[in-house]
């Protein structure tokens, strides 16, 4: 049976197990689930798993000791633990962490550096004319067409992250949640569980842009023209600039609380195969009573790979002014092309990388996964100890009684 929170599992997932009560762990997640931190299974010492218990379990907030098969423990996670499960990640598996988001990130940034061929004519002759009525801006003129290239292209690269993070987020997730249970995928593993999901990703990045532009011109229109109404009913400067200030602040709190509830929308979509629009009211639900936790962990990794990307992409910029010296030309234009690659690249691995393992553990809390997880590790465990093909099996295509996704 399904909840609204727990949709009806696909074939092959099994019934969908009764999630435990926080900080406890169902029979058959752990081995039996019969021996308390420090107590010696029958064996001599060894785990249902076959992992070795060497002594007393250290003291845990959420109760025994969880398995670690792969890059987090299989129980609700600290914030540490998310990050430093994404850094594992990229280390587990960098061809699909970084090759594969490189290639993506490369061709956003193409396109988006072609589009800005468009408003190139628009901006020369702007900035001839500027040149032209104003005697001090003379300067511009032998330097307008380069100034115009760099003003669009630079323009035109905010838009990489909204072009490809979506997409990226659907492959980095695709190989992080295998390397939770402590599977490695290769690239075409990755391409064959994405490629059926990768029309429905490029969907939701166009709504998800579409929406975003219309939602803020929306709101923007609405708060000016409120501000306007309070200026002519009370003609007070101080309390409109009060008024603009309020609504600002709304408009913020109004957009980040939405970018919240719908944080989980593209790991949904690559790991359980609904349409976008459940998928969209899926992940909704998700971050119900989870919004603070998700809202600080992604804004905290957030700001850390934004810095982390400048700090990497700086001196790449400044190769440019030293190839063109005083002047613009190609060599600063491609340094800012580079430089937008590298940061952006920095910025989607980690970012991803979390919200993907934020999806995780929401999940682990809501729903109990850990122990279908745990499940899941075990048979790939057993996979590799038989010599029965790669841990990862074959792609698209689940093992006995597990869902398609692990």
């Amino acid at each position: 049976m399904s909840t609204p929170d727990q949709p009806t599992p696909p074939s092959g997932w099994g019934e969908a197990p009764r999630p435990p009560a926080y900080g406890q762990y169902g029979p058959g997640q752990y081995g039996s689930g019969r021996y308390g931190p420090g107590e010696p299974a029958p064996d001599g010492g060894a785990s249902a798993q076959g992992t070795p218990r060497p002594g007393p379990a250290p003291s845990d907030p959420y109760g025994p000791s969880a398995t670690k098969p792969g890059v987090v423990p299989l129980r609700p996670l600290s914030l540490g633990e998310i990050f430093d499960g994404a850094f594992s990640s990229v280390r587990h598996n960098p061809a699909v962490m970084l090759g594969l988001v490189a290639v993506v990130v490369a061709a956003a940034t193409l396109l988006a550096a072609l589009l800005a061929q468009f408003a190139v004519p628009a901006l020369t002759g702007l900035f001839s004319e500027a040149a032209s009525v104003d005697a001090e801006l003379e300067y511009l003129t032998a330097d307008a067409g380069w100034l115009a290239q760099l003003m669009a292209v630079s323009g035109a690269l905010s838009l990489t992250l909204l072009i490809a993070q979506p997409i990226t987020e659907g492959f980095i997730t695709a190989s992080v949640s295998q390397s939770v249970i402590g599977r490695k995928l290769s690239v075409g593993e990755v391409w064959a569980k994405v490629r059926p999901r990768l029309a429905v990703l490029i969907g939701w990045m166009l709504l998800r842009t579409v929406g975003l532009g219309i939602g803020l011109a929306g709101v923007f229109v609405g708060a000016v023209l409120l501000v306007s109404a309070v200026a002519v009913a009370t003609d007070s400067v101080g309390l409109s600039v009060l008024v603009g200030l309020l609504c600002l602040v709304a408009i913020v709190v109004l957009a980040a609380w939405v970018w919240v509830r719908l944080m989980l929308v593209a790991p949904a979509l690559v790991l359980e195969g609904s349409g976008l629009g459940r998928t969209i009211a899926r992940a909704w639900r998700l971050t119900r009573g989870a919004y603070w936790r998700v809202f600080g962990t992604v804004l905290l990794a957030s700001i850390i790979a934004s810095v982390a990307g400048q700090v990497v992409a700086y001196p790449l910029s400044l190769l440019g002014l030293l190839v063109d010296g005083s002047d613009f030309g190609w060599g600063l234009i491609l340094s800012s092309v580079v430089a937008s690659v590298v940061a952006s690249m920095v910025y989607l691995v980690f970012v991803s990388a979390v919200v993907a393992l934020v999806y995780t553990d929401v999940r682990m809390r809501r729903e109990g996964l850990d122990v279908q997880l745990a499940a899941a590790a075990e048979r790939a465990a057993q996979q590799t100890s038989d010599g029965h093909g790669s841990p990862a099996g074959s792609p698209g295509t689940p093992p006995p009684g597990g869902s398609p996704q692990w």
